[in-house]
Parts: C-alpha cells; structure tokens; sequence
C-alpha cells in the first residue's frame, strides 16, 4: 500500500495467542483469577472460550501488538482500520452487552436490531473511537463468532479466532527521524541513575525567569480547572518546582536495552515540562490547531482526549501526556508518549506516574 505523506510499513502481521499481549504495555498489569473468569459468565449469561480464557490468563485486559487490518476502503496504510480499537481489550468486569448498553442509555428497543436479533448476546469487549466495538456474537450457540461494528452495522466478522489473528497487524510510519531510531549506528550513552525529587530539575527552562516551587493552592486551582487529579509524585515534583528544565528525558522502549537508540525514546520533548498554569488537555490543544470542523472531526476520532493531559510538548508532533482514559479522571493515570504526524501514535507507555519516573534515564547521542 502507499499513497500518504507518509510511508507506513507493516512491522507485524498475525500474532499468536502467545504473542498477541504488549507485553511492555502491560507491565503490573494482573491476570484474569478463576473466580474473574466465573463472575464475568455469570453476569453475561455466557461462556468464555478457550482462547479467551487463554489470553485473560495471562493478563486482565489490556494492550495488544497488533490492532489493526487493511483498510476495505483504502489502499493506503495510514487508514488501516482498528480490529482491537484502542489497541486494548476490557478487563472481564468491564465486559457489557449491547442490551446492557441500550437500557443504561436509554435507547429504543430496536437500537441494534440490525446488528442482532438479540442483543444480550452480543458482548463488548473493547470500545474506542467513532462507537467502535469489538464484540463476541452467542447468537447461533456454541463457540462466539468475531465482530466489529460502529453500533450500527456489523463491519467485519469473523468465524473464529484463528481467522481474526490472521488479519492483524502492526504498522508505523517511516520517516528520517524514525530511520535514524533504528540505524544500528546510532547509539546512546546513559547514565544509569533514574531520578529523584532533588535530581529531576536542572533549571527554570527557556520560557521562564526562575524556577519557583508551586503551592498546594496552585496545585488545588489547577486539578479544579482541569477537572483531574495529578498524581501524587508529580505533585511533589510541582512543589520542588513548577514546570521547566530537566535532562532526565529518555526511556528504554524494551525490559532490558542495549545502548542502540532504537531501544530508547526521547519521551519529555524539549527537555521540559510544562508549568501548572500551562497544562492543558488534548481537547484544548486541539482547539488551538484545528478550525471548527476539523476540531469536531479530531473529537470523534479520538474520543476521550479531554482526559489526555499534555505534561510537554514540541509544537503539535510530539506530546507526552497523562491518560486518563481507562481509569478515570480521579484515579492514578498511564503516562504515554505521543506522535502526531496525521495520526497520533503512542510510542510508549507506562502504568503509572511512578514507573514512568523509574524509567527515566539521562541520556547523550555518541
């Protein structure tokens, strides 16, 4: 395929049961008990099949490798379309029918007629943009058959999970940058040392004069204004100081990496984080690049980017945020890093504000 600006190859196609988990998307993420399992079919009135129950033994839900398929409707990679929207499946206790959707929302009865003639045995098992939904089809009996659809209409189906793994896979777009990451000639010399609360700031940054600790009352305007709760490390390190410099910008994309920069990512784009009063959430953003039509189409496509808070940024391509998405606005957020070249790419991911600080390492190119 090709076509776009830019040049999206294939790095992946059609994992195994064994290798469908993003394993480094997952760290900490727990796996799915007997009793889990137990509580979800009788809630749903179903069965789990062996694949599922296969998968969830290894993790609760959560970030897959593969996602996505060719386009139906497009011949280029830049519009593959999400088999897994979002790239994570529910955990087992967030699974809902269509018919448990329809009554909490109050739909008409016949909502999803053209989707099932009985929509209690259409279960939900991941959700993202546009109203895409990931469902298990019980209606014929037996083993659940595989569909995506937008709510509407069924958008691709599958009679099992042999065929669905086959269609997947995982693309990224090529560019110079991205060429550089994976040329074994480059290379990053690191310093071992993760960060401290008294290590992490080296200065005010280029766009402020000094480098004041915030306040409680600064912290407690800004999470009212942003309708969230920061997390509790990041918070201490508001109250040493309020945004700017720091070297700690680079985090390993693998457990164990070597010293190839295609192992690390520079994560805190232009080596600073922004002040209280400048952080601002995705949706906002967008309200700044995007004319009214554009911004309601960005909207939909990524929904829930009103709970994406931008902690620095270089211009618009490159945002490193807290996500709370999955859990909540009040709950401990994932903190991921963001490309944005026509799509927005995560390109890596930590569980939680504390491991995405254990992660950080100051780093030179040689």
């Amino acid at each position: 395929m090709g076509g776009s600006v830019l040049d999206w190859r294939v790095y992946g196609r059609g994992p195994s049961l064994d290798t469908f988990w993003d394993e480094e998307g997952n760290l900490g993420r727990a796996a799915a008990s007997a009793d889990d399992i137990a509580a979800a079919q009788a809630r749903l009135g179903i069965e789990l099949p062996p694949w599922l129950r296969s998968l969830y033994a290894r993790y609760d839900g959560g970030a897959v490798r593969m996602a996505r398929a060719a386009s139906l409707h497009s011949q280029d990679w830049i519009d593959a379309d999400w088999l897994v929207p979002r790239a994570r499946l529910l955990p087992l206790a967030q699974w809902f029918s269509l018919a448990q959707l329809r009554q909490r929302e109050d739909y008409r009865d016949d909502a999803f007629a053209a989707l099932a003639a009985d929509d209690s045995r259409l279960i939900a098992i991941a959700v993202g943009e546009d109203n895409g939904t990931l469902c298990l089809d019980y209606s014929a009996g037996g083993e659940p058959r595989i569909v995506l659809t937008d709510q509407r209409q069924r958008l691709r189906e599958y009679p099992d999970h042999a065929a669905f793994l086959a269609e997947l896979v995982e693309i990224q777009y090529w560019n110079p940058a991205l060429q550089a990451r994976h040329d074994p000639r480059q290379r990053l010399r690191c310093d071992p040392r993760p960060p401290s609360l008294d290590t992490f700031w080296r200065g005010p940054g280029y766009w402020a004069e000094a480098g004041a600790p915030a306040d409680e009352a600064a912290l407690a305007a800004a999470e009212a204004r942003l309708g969230l709760r920061l997390p509790a490390l990041l918070r201490a390190l508001y109250l040493r100081q309020d945004g700017g410099s720091t070297a700690f910008e680079w985090a390993p994309l693998r457990r164990q990496p070597s010293r190839h920069l295609y192992d690390w990512e520079s994560v805190v784009p232009d080596g600073t984080v922004l002040a209280l009063a400048d952080l601002r959430t995705l949706a906002d953003w967008a309200g700044d690049f995007q004319g009214r039509d554009a911004l309601y189409g960005f909207v939909r496509n990524y929904a829930g980017c009103e709970r994406l808070l931008i902690l620095a940024s270089h211009n618009i391509e490159w945002l490193l945020c807290l996500d709370y998405r999955e859990r909540g606005p009040q709950q401990e957020p994932e903190v991921v890093y963001f490309e944005y070249f026509g799509e927005l790419v995560a390109n890596y991911r930590a569980r939680d504000f504390h491991r995405f600080f254990a992660d950080l390492r100051r780093g030179e190119l040689e």
